[in-house]
Parts: structure tokens; sequence; C-alpha cells
């Protein structure tokens, strides 16, 4: 038989109590800060939910003339003309590349827009040929699937016209 009386007494002992507790503590806290810590960092470096991932449009711009003139290049996203997601950047005079940056993950086309007064190849953008029926056939413009957190490059503005009245408007700054 066991002599309860001697375990109650090492139990309630006072030394051996608050060890026994403080040992519980510690162990209990211990977890409890750690996993806290770690959840707090993988909190604060991910991304924040509303932050779309995003990708990066980049090509040459080869337009004809000796000057390259300061233009507007859009990336323009898939939907309706008036709703489509728009993302553009400017240009400066005789910038031979252009870069647009926070395209979301989409099918776009891009066009371009000079900027002078001069009605000589105003209006450009990435074009490939299209196969018809009836000549001439003019170049259509070339689709370009952006994907989250991708970086698409040879989307050169390939192509100059005075007027193309089949692309879609830029819309004012």
């Amino acid at each position: 038989m066991l002599n309860t009386r001697l375990f109650a007494r090492r139990i309630a002992s006072p030394s051996i109590a608050s060890t026994a507790a403080l040992m519980l503590v510690l162990v209990v806290c211990s977890g409890c800060v750690r996993s806290e810590t770690r959840e707090r960092a993988q909190r604060e470096s991910a991304p924040p939910a509303s932050a779309k991932a995003s990708g990066v449009i980049e090509g040459q711009i080869l337009h004809p003339s000796h000057v390259i003139p300061p233009m507007r290049i859009c990336a323009i996203g898939s939907g309706a003309p008036d709703q489509a997601k728009r993302v553009c950047v400017q240009t400066r005079r005789d910038q031979a590349s252009y870069r647009i940056e926070g395209v979301p993950a989409d099918d776009y086309i891009v066009i371009a827009q000079t900027k002078s007064n001069v009605s000589l190849y105003r209006v450009g953008g990435h074009m490939q040929q299209v196969q018809c029926i009836r000549a001439p056939c003019p170049e259509m413009p070339a689709a370009v699937s952006v994907g989250e957190n991708r970086r698409v490059d040879g989307i050169d503005i390939n192509q100059f016209y005075d007027k193309r009245d089949d692309f879609p408007a830029l819309r004012p700054e």
C-alpha cells in the first residue's frame, strides 16, 4: 500500500512544488513564444492578400524615323475595349526601349502613340503578319500572355502607321 502521507508531503513541499510549477511554465511558454515568433515572421514576410502578383512586358522601339519621338505605350488586357485593364508608360525622345511593370496576369496587346504633332508614324504596336484571302492583309496586334511574376521580353514595337482606325484608342493620361 502506498503511503499517501509521505507522497502528499513531497508534493506539498515548497521547493519541489515551485520547481515543478516553474518547469511547467517554462516548457509551455517557451513553445508558445517560439511558434508565435515564427508565425509573426511568416506574416510579415508574406505579401498582403490584397496584393496581386504582376509581371513585366519589355521590348525595343523600332520607329522608322531617325529620331524616336516621345510616346505613350500601353498594354491593353483582354475584355471589352472600354473596360480592359490598361497599364501604360511614357518614353522620352530617342529612348530605344521600354518596360511596362505592374502588369497583372492576362493576355495583352501592346500599342504605342507618339506625342509629336508630326502626322507620320503616329501609332504603332507589337504586330504580326496574318494570312487572309484578299490582299493586302494588314498586320494585326500580336497577343502577349503575361503570367504572375513573369517577365516577357522581345515584345518590340515593330510597326508604325500614320493612322490605324482599328487600334483601340488610348485613354488620355
